[in-house]
């Protein structure tokens, strides 16, 4: 049984050269030109691939500077390159089919503390949990909450400017940064913070890239501020990227930071970050108020707004009923009794913090004898509190598990992210949420919902088979719809998790405005290299599509229904990236803790079985019953080949899998915690067993290490 194939698509030969060339330059970090890391490194948690040439892994500034240095040289003017952080991105923010810069592998040290002034300074790749575990013994932490903080990084929150939980308390990410540490494409490594009038002039009359983006930016404020006023939603998560409204701070400074902060890797790549820090609250409260619709929960919002909570979140039934069938519910239970027999259709959870004791009861008890009080017809069907950390962190766990519990429903129609961040006047969420429910309605489409109601941030994750021809247009028309409603409704389609691919819809939105974001790009990024075609391009550069990229649903179509049945779980994986989880006092996963290599974490796992699947399936070759066939061949039947050839290794596609299968413990942790219920113990004892099928790179024979048939170039 000869096919002749080879080890995945080679890295072009451009990019070999660049990888030769940064170490003549002395580059310090990893480079990872090998199929397994770049396959790895092609997804996110959106619905696209994009499979990179390299992946970089830099383990200091000195490597930063080096890659754009090298990356300037005429040789290399065709390459492209985009960093990435913990990648868990939404909309592609990080996918490039050029290079990746990775710093989440090296880059991921706190520098300082300072406790007395209440800052801290890190490295780009530091994951937020990280970082509040180090802040802890000093009372305090690091407020922007994501649902994702165990695995995010700095970095990647300052790109996307990220916010969440309690943003109308803390604000975003951008609100916390008081200095950034970026090298610009010049190779100029630049510290921006506020500046005075003073301190601005004496730096635009710089004749270097520095001088000229801070007189750019400078004059864009002034001339600009009528457009800029008209144009930019006055919203807590107007996330825009390029954030031109806040150009100058509360104290007339003028502060670059708002223009990086946001910006997606488009306009330099982030080194370090000083950021304020905030004082832990030693005492919260929660009220999860049960209601009769999902409706009435949203249109109760503005009521709850008034007793001036830390934070409100929603939770739809489908969400809660998911939340039932995991682990986590049995530490919430208590909290969500069903009314006459029935289970609440949608909560309100609402968040009280303070100082002391006091601070919390207060508004607490003001709130609760409201709701007693209150007239039913408001679709109210009771409430419970919760108090202290320990109550409250686990229904917030709840809570932050919506995205991977989505992800269990069963099926190939699978929840997923393309409209599920936009931000509304909260005033506007109900009538908007009750459109857009009926359009997806009017589809047939199962969704849920859950998010940030107090800013008026709703995720809805529709339930698509992206596998399947017939339903990918609906990306399109979906999208096009919400672009609609969201600017009937004075909002933004893009509330919380950046643009991304969506960036096609940037001159819709701000309109005369869009060719001032081009003219910032070109300023940073004048041949358009750093992650092209999101936020803005230059003119005569073009945007990405959202139906104009490759999908992970389109890939997995070309494996057979009867394959992707058989590895139901791999396939199933939503790419969120729980498995990444940074906490060393988390089982998930070890042996990704351990290495801080992506390819022996469940979703490395999940991303290499899947394009295995896709190289035998393009072979015609049924792995199932090739492994079936050879646990009946005869054990010592091939022992002297083995024995002969066990030296013997060449490059193919298998290896990597195998390897990436043979680094697990069997620790159960991912059956146990992945959201997905993805159990990969099976997957890891047949690679190690070597009852499946692997394909030879060099003469494309099938062959199976535990009986060594065939071939003498795969024997082991």
């Amino acid at each position: 049984m000869l096919r002749r194939i080879s080890d995945m698509r080679a890295p072009a030969p451009l990019h070999a050269e660049l990888a030769a060339e940064l170490w003549v330059r002395g580059f310090e970090g990893d480079l990872a030109p090998s199929s397994g890391d770049r396959i790895v490194s092609a997804t996110d948690n959106s619905i696209y691939q994009l499979l990179p040439q390299l992946v970089a892994f830099p383990r200091s500034i000195d490597d930063l500077v080096r890659i754009v240095r090298a990356t300037a040289d005429d040789r290399f003017k065709d390459i492209v390159f985009a960093p990435r952080g913990g990648g868990t991105g939404t909309n592609g923010q990080s996918l490039t089919e050029g290079l990746v810069v990775d710093v989440s592998r090296h880059m991921n040290g706190i520098i300082e503390i300072n406790p007395t002034e209440r800052w801290v300074r890190v490295q780009a790749g530091v994951v937020k949990d990280q970082l509040n575990a180090a802040l802890a013994e000093h009372g305090l932490f690091f407020p922007p909450e994501l649902s994702t903080s165990n695995r995010a990084t700095i970095g990647g929150m300052i790109s996307t400017d990220a916010s969440g939980q309690g943003s109308c308390l803390y604000g975003k990410t951008r609100d916390h940064v008081l200095e950034l540490t970026t090298v610009l494409l010049d190779g100029t490594v630049w510290t921006s913070r506020p500046l005075d009038d003073q301190e601005l002039q004496q730096i635009q009359r710089q004749t270097d890239l520095v001088g000229a983006v801070h007189r750019l930016v400078d004059a864009i404020q002034r001339e600009q501020a009528d457009q800029i006023a008209a144009h930019f939603p006055k919203l807590n998560r107007c996330l825009t990227g390029y954030d031109l409204a806040h150009i100058r701070d509360d104290r007339g400074r003028f502060n670059l930071n708002s223009i990086l902060c946001g910006s997606e890797g488009t306009l330099a790549l982030i080194a370090e970050a000083k950021l304020n820090v905030e004082p832990i609250p030693r005492h919260s409260a929660l009220v999860n108020v049960r209601y009769g619709s999902f409706d009435a929960a949203l249109r109760d919002v503005q009521e709850l707004i008034r007793f001036g909570a830390a934070s409100i979140e929603t939770v739809d039934s489908r969400v809660l009923g998911l939340a039932q069938n995991d682990v986590v519910w049995d530490q919430v239970r208590q909290y969500f009794p069903e009314d006459d027999g029935q289970r609440a259709t949608g909560v309100n959870l609402v968040e009280f913090v303070g100082d002391s004791e006091l601070d919390v009861e207060v508004p607490v008890r003001r709130m609760t004898e409201a709701l007693g009080a209150a007239d039913p017809s408001r679709g109210r069907r009771g409430f419970t509190v919760a108090h202290g950390e320990a109550e409250v962190n686990a229904i917030w766990t709840m809570r932050r598990k919506s995205v991977g519990l989505l992800g269990n429903m069963q099926g190939d129609k699978r929840p997923i992210p393309f409209v599920e961040d936009t931000a509304v006047p909260p005033e506007n969420l109900a009538d908007y949420i009750a459109e857009l429910r009926a359009l997806l309605d009017a589809r047939g489409l199962v969704y849920g919902m859950f998010g940030h109601v107090d800013a008026g941030v709703l995720h809805v994750r529709p339930a698509i088979d992206m596998k399947a021809p017939t339903q990918e247009p609906l990306i399109r028309e979906i999208t096009e719809e919400v672009v609609r409603l969201t600017s009937k409704y004075g909002g933004l389609l893009w509330g919380e998790h950046g643009k991304g691919v969506r960036s096609e819809f940037s001159p819709r939105f701000f309109g005369p405005l869009y060719p001032v974001l081009q003219s910032i790009k070109a300023a940073f990024d004048p041949r358009n290299r750093l992650n092209p075609g999101k936020i803005a391009a230059p003119a005569g550069g073009q945007l990405l599509a959202i139906d104009g990229l490759t999908t992970r649903g389109q890939l997995d179509r070309t494996i057979p229904a009867s394959l992707r049945s058989a590895y139901d779980e791999a396939l199933h994986c939503n790419g969120n990236g729980a498995c990444f989880s940074w906490d060393p006092n988390e089982a998930m996963c070890p042996s990704y803790k351990a290495t801080r290599d992506r390819r022996h974490s469940p979703k490395g796992r999940a991303s290499l079985i899947r394009e295995w699947l896709r190289q035998l399936a393009a072979l015609g070759v049924d792995p199932v019953s090739e492994a079936a066939a050879l646990r009946k061949a005869s054990r010592w039947r091939d022992f002297p080949a083995r024995l002969r050839n066990s030296w013997a290794r060449e490059a193919d596609f298998s290896h990597a899998v195998k390897e990436a299968m043979d680094g697990c413990l069997a620790c159960k942790s991912c059956s146990g915690q992945c959201p997905i219920k993805v159990d990969y113990r099976p997957f890891a004892r047949n690679f190690s067993r070597s009852t499946m099928a692997a394909i030879c790179g060099r003469c494309g024979t099938i062959w199976s290490a535990r009986w060594n048939r065939c071939c003498p170039h795969l024997a082991r």
